[in-house]
């Protein structure tokens, strides 16, 4: 339909409403045309900004496609409905430059003042540097010489001067006199990352890293990061480049002939690169690329070039058994055999360890590649262990295995490990940063700050050991309040003033300063002191409750006086961002576990409302996954069974199940009834097959708890649905519940457990024996039959869940007695386990 058939019949404010409605769609062609209708009735100033602007996101929108003619067009059209200054008026003049005259370019950059160029325009004194250094030197004389740009130009022009005539100090000084937001300041990175490019590669690729994408500096940049590449690194950027930029690195790296025409050669084909023409170039430009390099390189494709042998043993000889074996492992790992993999592997190390202060750094490159492929955790950190014996510097391997450790139950090792480390990499900040948290977790604050303050030694900007530092100084401060030495609270707390460690500590102190001022000068004003604090930390009454709760329980201070100056939080309902606020608050009390007394207190006065949010706030599965992260982490269990039930009746996810169950028992894993194992069971099945591992993952631990407690349970029938129990029983017994119900599907049995388990709550077994007397008669044999065998109890749950559920099972209670063995003279046998 033509959307210009219904303009005529429309009134004026059908019209506004459509136009402003395919304005906010971006459709400003369509804008454009009812916005210039209106205005032929009535000269309305809004209809005249918004054609205006339309006009001009239009003309961005031709800029982006490269048409710059047309955006030109439609953004000079813009004026005619504008006031200055105009709208996108420094990409106007960029657009100009891409096509315009030299005479309209020029008079465009004399109206420029030195306030545009300096203050309003960054990006556009940003282009027009670039230009001037470039293609365009005359446009210096077309702009504003009292601007900054100007003036920044000749300290430019100054370092060039004195990098032409090699005097790199001079060049170096002139650079430092550009301030931080000069329209230079990429071109002086770019300059510092030239000179850094003949001693550190990494150095200079950092620097290159921190010019944006959109810079007009960023296409060099590109160019010389190419150029801190060696080897295939450099090849394989290479070819993503054309002749020209080509020619312009190969000078910068100063390649030979050959080494370009390896790389054109190589760039041809890069895109359909066979087996075949790999082992070609390889040959062809084997002293180029060295023969130690190409004869492995060869060795290894025979496993899928196999014709290549002939012309392989011609150029190199015949392969040694060293490579022999790595092809074969290489091929095993190409099929997923890491069985055969691991031996052949094994035969190579063998033959190397023939001469192991030749080919150390090559064993524990082996096991290191083991080690990347090894499925169990712990085999793969016992390879990385082996592997340190012959590669001692290698810092990620060591990292790897203290990563490993710190998962483990036992600290023993992961101490060790970590000293170890430490020892070999006594500099490193990462290493030193594990060694803080584990002081931290072993409440040795001493230790961790004086490992805090060597990081801050090697990296003073550090933010994880400014917090810790100032985290301690604040612990510190609280105690030495709890015992009223009011005069080195405010010493300790000028000392975490000093660490800047940024404004939510600043206000963290401002609370700190406004309790000693209640505890050492006036309650009064300190009150008023204390709920302004409160108030710049949290804009919302839960949060503010918590931390006040917490805070003065950690400095000795009485709760209720500061709680009663507080606002009303009874019907609070917490927002995403402040949950998200309070789960923040709960990671940083939980860190030191002396804390946690008080935080149990001070959540029990905000429970009422957190409950409450958590039932009829909408929050994300995310954040509310967060929130039981945090509160396990400080064994808050009647919090956490609250969030459990509300999140599985919306979720119904394997996690769920987890922090249900986990949480119904407050973590003791050997109360966990038969129901609530099978749940495990099957919630492990579901998040093994949503590949859902880290799931899996707690459920097993859980289940190795129940487990370790109840070893005589840890039969057949409780690794699958209802299987056979263990090889301990007689061959002919059959589990009674297997007989009854074996022949469901694992789905029907995980809806009938789950609402059996529904079931459990509401109904005993002398109630339910006495429901089912009417059926069978004898409620009396039914009750004692289940106090023998919890068995019988459970088959006739499963019974009366599948009644509820209205699901066809083909059993009944009669088929109960038969298989239990149930009558007038015998009741239910005990289930063997």
């Amino acid at each position: 339909m033509n959307k210009q058939s219904s303009i005529p019949g429309l009134l004026d404010h059908e019209l506004v409403v459509q136009a402003e409605s395919l304005q906010k769609k971006a459709q400003y062609k369509e804008a454009i045309k009812l916005y210039k209708k209106l205005l032929q009735d009535t000269a309305n100033q809004v209809y005249r900004d918004n054609l205006a602007y339309c006009y001009v996101q239009r003309a961005i929108g031709f800029a982006a496609k490269g048409m710059y003619p047309e955006a030109l067009a439609l953004w000079e059209n813009h004026i005619a409905f504008a006031q200055p200054p105009y709208a996108a008026q420094d990409q106007y003049i960029v657009w100009q430059i891409q096509c315009s005259s030299a005479e309209k370019i020029a008079a465009s950059l004399k109206q420029l003042s030195a306030q545009q160029l300096d203050k309003q325009y960054p990006a556009l004194a940003s282009v027009l540097g670039f230009l001037m250094l470039t293609k365009h030197p005359e446009f210096e004389q077309l702009l504003a010489q009292d601007s900054a740009l100007i003036a920044h130009f000749k300290i430019i022009q100054t370092a060039l001067q004195a990098f032409r005539d090699n005097r790199i100090d001079t060049f170096n000084e002139a650079l430092k006199q550009l301030p931080y937001r000069s329209a230079f300041r990429d071109f002086r990175t770019l300059c510092g990352a030239i000179t850094a490019l003949s001693g550190s590669s990494t150095q200079a690729q950092t620097l290159l890293s921190k010019i944006p994408a959109n810079s007009p500096y960023a296409q060099f940049a590109k160019l010389l990061h190419a150029c801190t590449k060696e080897g295939a690194e450099l090849a394989y950027e290479l070819v993503k480049l054309n002749h020209q930029q080509d020619r312009f690195i190969a000078e910068i790296k100063d390649l030979s002939k050959k080494q370009l025409d390896f790389i054109q050669h190589f760039s041809r084909q890069y895109e359909q690169l066979s087996d075949k023409v790999e082992f070609n170039l390889a040959i062809q430009y084997k002293d180029l690329i060295g023969v130690d390099t190409a004869q492995p390189f060869c060795q290894t494709l025979l496993a899928s070039y196999p014709a290549g042998n002939k012309d392989f043993i011609k150029h190199f000889g015949e392969p040694s058994e060293f490579e022999e074996n790595r092809v074969k492992a290489l091929l095993c790992e190409q099929d997923n055999n890491l069985y055969d993999a691991d031996y052949y592997w094994k035969q190579c190390i063998a033959i190397l360890e023939n001469n192991v202060a030749k080919n150390a750094l090559q064993i524990a490159l082996i096991l290191q590649r083991m080690a990347t492929r090894e499925p169990e955790a712990d085999k793969r950190t016992e390879l990385l262990i082996q592997s340190v014996q012959y590669d001692p510097d290698n810092r990620n391997t060591y990292l790897q295995i203290i990563h490993h450790y710190s998962q483990q139950k036992t600290a023993k090792d992961y101490k060790f490990w970590l000293n170890k480390t430490l020892e070999k990499f006594p500099q490193d900040v990462e290493v030193l940063t594990q060694e803080v948290k584990a002081a931290t977790r072993n409440k040795t604050y001493k230790k961790a700050s004086q490992y805090a303050n060597k990081i801050l030694g090697i990296d003073p900007l550090n933010t994880f050991a400014k917090q810790t530092l100032f985290s301690s100084h604040l612990a510190h401060a609280r105690r030495l309040m709890r015992d009223k030495n009011f005069s080195l609270v405010a010493k300790e707390m000028s000392k975490a003033e000093q660490l800047n460690a940024g404004k939510v500590y600043q206000r963290q102190l401002q609370l700190m300063h406004a309790l000693l001022y209640f505890a050492a000068e006036d309650k009064q004003q300190g009150l008023q002191k204390i709920t302004t604090a409160l108030a710049d930390l949290h804009a919302d009454p839960v949060n503010i409750h918590f931390q006040a709760g917490v805070e003065t329980m950690l400095n000795g201070l009485p709760v209720a006086t500061v709680l009663r100056e507080l606002p009303e939080i009874k019907e609070h309902l917490l927002s995403k961002q402040e949950l998200t606020e309070l789960i923040q608050q709960l990671k940083l009390y939980a860190v030191d576990s002396d804390n946690w007394e008080y935080v149990h207190k001070a959540l029990d006065k905000i429970k009422a409302p957190l409950k409450k949010s958590i039932s009829e706030q909408a929050y994300a599965e995310e954040l509310m996954l967060s929130l039981c992260q945090v509160l396990d982490s400080l064994d808050h269990f009647e919090l956490l069974r609250h969030i459990a039930r509300v999140a599985q009746a919306q979720w119904n996810k394997p996690i769920w199940t987890y922090y249900r169950v986990y949480a119904d028992n407050n973590g003791e894993a050997e109360d966990y009834s038969y129901w609530e194992v099978q749940r495990l069971q099957n919630a492990h099945e579901q998040a093994t097959e949503n590949k859902d591992y880290p799931t899996a993952m707690l459920i097993d631990k859980l289940l190795d708890s129940y487990f370790e407690a109840h070893p005589e349970r840890d039969m057949g029938f409780l690794e699958g649905l209802f299987g056979d129990s263990s090889g301990a029983m007689s061959d002919e017994f059959e589990d009674p519940l297997d007989a009854l119900f074996g022949h469901l599907p694992d789905r029907v049995m995980i809806d009938l457990n789950n609402k059996s388990e529904s079931l459990v709550k509401k109904m005993t077994p002398e109630k339910l024996s006495q429901e089912l007397a009417q059926q069978v008669g004898g409620d009396k044999l039914l009750f004692m039959a289940m106090m023998v065998n919890p068995d019988v109890f459970s088959a006739l749950m499963i019974l009366r869940a599948a009644d509820e559920l209205s699901i066809e099972i083909d059993t009944d209670i009669e088929d109960v007695i038969e298989v239990f063995g149930i009558d007038e003279n015998a009741s239910a046998a005990p289930c063997p386990f």
